[in-house]
């Protein structure tokens, strides 16, 4: 149960994943660390395009939340979620990252949508990032995979990409599984970004149908 009072005053947050238990938030004074007390419950309702989102630039969306700084409570929607004091994580948090993100690949997909992740915050910068979505035709269905900078010596990336090339992309026939997969390829690029799973971000955005 959360201790939130009428009349608290709510400020609108950014959120990064859950990963290891932890969450940042961002609002427009700064970002701060938070341990989830329900970090399932909270992961299973993020990504998945159930709860309210904020606009970015070049008509793309991040989901937000309001926060009570008073009792430490985050609303999104109907959901309340209790935060501590951040505890450093039991395991690996970049596994965390790459499991919550073959959940938001398959989901982002069904909705028609690509996903970014990228530095969190408002003003984030455009790079580093890394591009997944699921590019539908007449004739087929590709799951592609885009990052800059080139990531190298990830034993996932391919190796042999030209030194002044600024990025690359994998793609291949969208299947459940490759979809999937573009969670393995996007923490291994985030891996290189010399931050932290909860330095991350998730954009949104809608892919255009076949017909337009």
């Amino acid at each position: 149960m959360t201790s939130m009072k009428p009349g608290s005053t709510l400020t609108t947050v950014m959120l990064s994943p859950v990963v290891g238990g932890l969450i940042q938030l961002w609002t427009d004074t700064g970002a701060h660390l938070w341990t989830v007390a329900d970090p399932d419950g909270l992961t299973a309702v993020l990504g998945r395009g159930r709860i309210a989102r904020t606009s970015m630039p070049d008509n793309r969306f991040r989901e937000a939340g309001l926060f009570d700084a008073i009792s430490s409570t985050l609303l999104l929607q109907e959901h309340t979620f209790a935060l501590l004091e951040p505890v450093a994580p039991e395991t690996n948090p970049w596994n965390s990252l790459q499991e919550f993100l073959s959940d938001v690949s398959m989901a982002a997909a069904q909705r028609g949508e690509f996903w970014v992740l990228e530095l969190g915050g408002w003003d984030s910068p455009q790079i580093p990032y890394c591009f997944a979505a699921v590019m539908t035709s007449p004739e087929s269905a590709v799951s592609v995979v885009e990052t800059s900078p080139v990531p190298r010596g990830t034993g996932v990336w391919p190796d042999d990409v030209p030194q002044d090339q600024t990025g690359t992309s994998v793609s291949g026939p969208a299947t459940e599984d490759s979809v999937a997969a573009a969670s393995i390829f996007a923490a291994a690029a985030a891996s290189l970004w010399n931050v932290q799973p909860w330095d991350l971000a998730i954009t949104f955005g809608q892919l255009p149908s076949h017909e337009d």
